[in-house]
Order: C-alpha cells, then structure tokens, then sequence
C-alpha cells in the first residue's frame, strides 16, 4: 500500500509541478543510518515530494497538533510520520517526546531514515533561520544508548522558483554527510550541540538562498526577482546577493509573451469551474501563505480525476465513448503542456 500510495503521489506531483529536481543524491550511502535535516517552506509539499521522488522511505517528524483529529492521525501514520511535540502544545505534552525520541533511536539502530525540519516551524521567505537543538537531542540520545551508532547527517537545501505559486519548479539539494559521532563529546554536550547546529545550519545556507539581512529582505528579494534569477541554483543566487550588497543592480524582470498569455488564457478557461472554486472559495479561507500550495495541491488532485470523470460519462452519453476519452485526453494532454512546457505563471 505504501510503494502503491508513493506511485500515485509521484504522478500527482509530476503532473502538478513543471519541474523537480534532486542534486547530490548519490552521496547518501544506502543502508545506513542517516538524518535529513531540511529549511522549510512549503508545508506539506516539502516533504511529500522526498517520500515521492527518493527510495529512502524516510520517517518524517512533524508538529503534533496536525496529529489531533483520529483519522488524519491514522493517515500520518500510514505516511511514515511521527509527531513532535513544543511547548506551544503545552508544557505537560513535552513529556511525550521521550517515547518519540527512544522510538528515533530504534529507527536509526536499525538503519533507516528520519527527515526532520530543525528550524521548527515554516515560513516561506528565502532564508535559513535558527536552528532548534530538538535534532541534537534526538541524535545524542541514540549515540548515548549505543555508542557504537554513526547516524550520518544531511542538509538538505529546498528551493522553490515560487512556493506559492503555479506552476512552480522545486530542486532539492543534499549536502555532503556528516558523522554525528565525531561531532559528540560527552564531556562537552553544550558545545556539541552548538557545535552541530552551526555545521548543519552553514550546510542549508550553502544549498539553499539565504539572505540574511532581514532589514534589506524585501530589497534583496525583488533585486534577485528583477534580475530573473534562477532559484533552483542557490549557488549563483547567494553569489548575486553579495554582488548586491557591494553595488545594487537594477534590470527589469522580462513580460510574459503574446504566446504565454494566450496558453493561460486558454488554460483559465477550460477549467474554470475547478479555478474559481479555488480562488473564490477556498484560497481566501487560508490563513499561512505556506499553506496555499498544499491545499492547491490537495485540492486538485481530488477533484482534478473528478471532473475527468465526470466530464467522460456526460460526453459518452452525448457522443459515445470514443469520442468522450478523446476530448478528456485532449484536456488532460493541454493541462500537461501548460505545466511542463509553457512558462505562464497564474
């Protein structure tokens, strides 16, 4: 049912994304021990599209009030995902990360893979933040019980092109790992945990664009965007951000073409009842930006085969069948291409 759920999830992902992309994969060894440690932006797409799109099948630990409701907790956990709880879930549930934490510390002995987000929360701007030292503790635990453990650690760097836009490109970049033993000594748990997180935190700046200067943010971000940068490239993109801080740019971003704007035209209408429901709807009632491109997600992949279906049995009715399948594949075949090929952004 996993490997079943996972084939769907990348179909639905390919379909929904114009591009993704995954760099340094091979420097993760198989049969290991190892903790991805990712920057956060997009909710749960960032980590839908790792159990999609990598063979690790990674538990993923994630904020515990998403795990309230019984059957969305069955789901989670289903996907491979355990909670975590902070004290803004209350004092007396912070108790409940020892069973989490001994439950890690069995995963890793048996070699498998824990994804976790260190900075503790999302937010969509361009940027590292500080790291929470719930990794460390998590790794330090395990190293105590078994000394003889190395879990590797991997920064991964996510990079949206626009989280919350569509349609959008994503790369994910893995850093070289790191052994979390030679990085714990016993005597010295403070500066080991210090110590850890500024390695893993230098990792994310590198595979990812960080601009660090929150009073310049919004500057920096729309001197970046004016000059049509490409941020599925964090390299080139923390390059042109030292380049502004010695002397600003300015260069205007390129218009959409005739034949761009024609192909949104296009693709607005054919489904605009699914469009409308979204914008009109549902979008409004989201609160967290870093929610939108989820819900989008979600939201489309569920009513996306809905209106195929729909669609083929009023058509079969009224043409024949032939003749319906034709016309839905058309629709589906156009949707594909606007995503892959044009460059249109809605």
């Amino acid at each position: 049912m996993y490997t079943l759920t996972q084939k769907i999830a990348c179909f639905a992902l390919f379909c929904y994304f114009r591009e993704i992309r995954l760099h340094g994969i091979e420097k993760v060894p198989a049969n290991k021990a190892v903790m991805f440690l990712a920057n956060h932006q997009n909710a749960l797409l960032d980590p839908l599209v790792i159990a999609a799109f990598t063979p690790f099948r990674s538990y993923f630990l994630t904020r515990a009030d998403i795990f309230v409701n019984p059957f969305v907790k069955r789901i989670f956990k289903f996907l491979r995902m355990l909670p975590v709880y902070r004290i803004r879930d209350g004092r007396d549930t912070l108790a409940k990360n020892a069973v989490i934490f001994d439950e890690c510390t069995q995963l890793l002995q048996a070699g498998k893979t824990i994804f976790i987000f260190p900075e503790a929360n999302h937010n969509i701007m361009r940027r590292v933040r500080p790291l929470s030292k719930g990794f460390t503790r998590i790794i330090f635990t395990a190293l105590e019980k078994d000394p003889n453990l190395d879990v590797l650690l991997v920064p991964v760097g996510i990079n949206y092109e626009k989280a919350d836009g569509f349609p959008d490109r994503v790369a994910f970049y893995f850093d070289q790992p790191l052994s979390s033993r030679d990085n714990y000594r016993p005597s010295e748990i403070a500066a080991s945990v210090s110590g850890l997180k500024e390695l893993v935190s230098n990792g994310l700046k590198r595979n990812t664009t960080h601009i660090e200067d929150l009073s310049k943010y919004e500057e920096i971000h729309n001197f970046l965007d004016s000059r049509g940068v490409d941020f599925q490239n964090p390299v080139n993109t923390n390059l042109l951000i030292k380049q502004y801080r010695v002397a600003p740019l300015k260069q205007s971003r390129p218009k959409r073409s005739t034949v761009q704007r024609i192909l949104a035209a296009i693709f607005l209408t054919i489904n605009a009842p699914i469009i409308f429901f979204w914008r009109w709807v549902l979008k409004p009632k989201i609160q967290e930006v870093e929610f939108i491109s989820t819900f989008r997600f979600c939201y489309v992949s569920v009513v996306q085969p809905l209106f195929y279906l729909a669609s083929w049995l009023f058509l079969s009715a009224l043409l024949g069948a032939i003749e319906a399948t034709l016309v839905v594949f058309l629709h589906f075949a156009f949707n594909l291409f606007f995503v892959k090929i044009s460059k249109a952004k809605l």
